[in-house]
């Protein structure tokens, strides 16, 4: 296996990861070999285990780099003087157009793929990275729970809600002409509801 210098290191490394972004969104997880992935780098096989371990840590690599906006976005928001309802929608919109123009995070969300990363990447690894993203959010929900201000939800469930959210693009082409307008009622209904100040965060028996 040849050495490689530190700047040639990163220089393949960066390529494997836009590469290999290229032709996951292209052919998708499972229909990507490795054998592509070292061909559009122009490195051997054995090579490609100096940077990632298997394909699907390379395209769990990728996923994180691509979801790496929602940090930023929500270090903003830590910040912002703005009214909590305010920065709540823009939190659910800002995540839903960034995900829906991305065709790369389309992919991560499509069930089959997901499924076939959860089957093989150590279960530690996505754990911490579990534990990471709901580590990045805690403090701003906390923040606006304790001004009364959010739902004392667990930030699962927040999460969960984002999630559900986010899947509505994968049925773009169904919805048709009413797709835009679905999807800011959808956002406007559930940001309104984890901001109800009359509503216990239950809704047992409604």
């Amino acid at each position: 296996m040849p050495k490689f210098r530190k700047e040639e290191k990163e220089a393949i490394r960066e390529c494997l990861l836009s590469k290999g972004k290229e032709l996951f969104v292209q052919y998708g997880l499972k229909k990507t070999s490795l054998d592509d992935i070292v061909a559009a780098c122009g490195i051997a096989k054995g090579s490609f285990y100096s940077f990632f371990a298997t394909k699907e840590e390379l395209y769990f690599e990728i996923a994180k780099r691509e979801e790496s906006f929602k940090d930023r976005l929500l270090a903003d928001m830590l910040s912002s003087e703005l009214p909590p309802k305010v920065l709540l929608h823009e939190l659910f919109r800002t995540s839903f157009e960034t995900i829906d123009a991305n065709p790369f995070l389309q992919r991560v969300f499509r069930q089959d793929e997901w499924e076939q990363l959860v089957r093989k990447l150590p279960q530690e690894t996505l754990q911490q990275h579990a534990e990471e993203d709901t580590r990045a959010a805690q403090q701003l929900f906390e923040k606006w729970q304790s001004q009364g201000a959010m739902l004392p939800l667990e930030h699962e469930v927040v999460a969960g809600l984002l999630r559900a959210v986010v899947f509505v693009s994968l049925h773009k082409a169904e919805l048709g002409d009413v797709y835009e307008r679905v999807v800011e009622l959808l956002i406007r209904f559930v940001v309104n509801g984890l901001t109800a100040s009359d509503a216990d965060g239950t809704r047992e028996g409604q």
